[in-house]
């Protein structure tokens, strides 16, 4: 498949480097972090609609790597409110350090490491059922490489709020509990994909409105219940050009209750190919209007939009 480049005019493409090299096709992200701080493993996945190669840095013998650079270091604490039915989590003591290295977090004594920090150069990897809240990561503001959040049994994202950029990938995925993703109001740039994959009770995905362009692709794929997607409402790009062979897809794809892609309809350019797919309860014009604004793949027809309403 040969892809033609394009440029954003008025934008410039001062985004962070994507850290890790990630293979997408239409979707899904699976990894299996140990009970043990010591020890980290990735899963491949293979499924029907999708892969993703995720080339995250493994632990070394000690766990989670990394230390403070400068600063003191100061214990974080949060502060709680709820408005309407979505959480605000704020920092109330922002950490001066840096972390160096990655993170791995899947105990929940491990859910102190980042006391006093405010950035991570590497990955922060997030697991196990243990975990029921993200309201720790309140006071990180910079991710250097990806953010993964697996498997957790946290009911929502309102800690990750400060989070303003992520040089990797962000993945949200297989969190039996999670029902909104809400929120990153301070995120302003994904420099790899954005990931939310088979999420058992996920009802919505909105938020990240600040966020003008996603570097390595979209997948928003088989999550059973999920109905709306109105995140990335002000994105103007999903990629630009293919990377190492693999090439920012936008995906979504086997959301057998999805009927509202209004987040995305604005997209004006796709360095991939638009694959939405699946989605027995999505009229075929909402998929249509999201094609119309896509002129590179409406040119080169790349893409599927097969398995979705078309009596509507």
């Amino acid at each position: 498949m040969t892809l033609q480049s394009f440029s954003i005019p008025g934008r410039t493409s001062g985004a962070l480097v994507a850290l890790a090299t990630l293979t997408m096709t239409a979707c899904v992200v699976s990894d299996d972090g140990t009970t043990s701080v010591a020890s980290d493993t990735d899963t491949d996945p293979t499924t029907a609609s999708a892969s993703m190669s995720d080339t995250m840095s493994s632990a070394d013998s000690s766990g989670s790597t990394g230390g403070a650079t400068e600063g003191t270091d100061t214990t974080g604490t949060q502060d709680t409110a709820t408005t309407g039915e979505q959480r605000v989590v704020e920092c109330m003591a922002p950490g001066t350090m840096a972390w160096e290295g990655d993170v791995y977090i899947f105990r929940t004594e491990d859910m102190t490491l980042l006391d006093g920090y405010n950035t991570v150069s590497g990955d922060v990897k997030i697991s196990e059922d243990v975990i029921d809240s993200l309201d720790f990561m309140a006071c990180v503001t910079s991710i250097g490489g990806n953010l993964q959040v697996f498997g957790t049994s946290a009911t929502d994202v309102a800690g990750l709020a400060n989070i303003e950029t992520i040089g990797g990938s962000l993945s949200i995925s297989e969190n039996p509990n999670l029902t909104e993703i809400y929120g990153f109001d301070a995120l302003t740039d994904i420099g790899g994909a954005f990931i939310v994959t088979k999420n058992p009770v996920l009802t919505s995905v909105s938020g990240v409105a600040a966020v003008q362009q996603v570097h390595l692709g979209l997948n928003i794929d088989e999550n059973p219940v999920l109905t709306s997607i109105t995140a990335l409402s002000n994105a103007v790009a999903i990629g630009s050009t293919c990377m190492a062979g693999n090439c920012p897809d936008l995906s979504v794809s086997y959301n057998p209750e999805l009927t509202n892609i209004d987040g995305l309809i604005g997209l004006a350019a796709l360095g991939g190919q638009l694959l939405v797919t699946g989605n027995p309860k999505l009229c075929i014009s909402k998929v249509q209007s999201l094609a119309d604004m896509l002129q590179q793949w409406v040119e080169m027809g790349e893409g599927d939009t097969t398995g979705n309403k078309e009596d509507c």
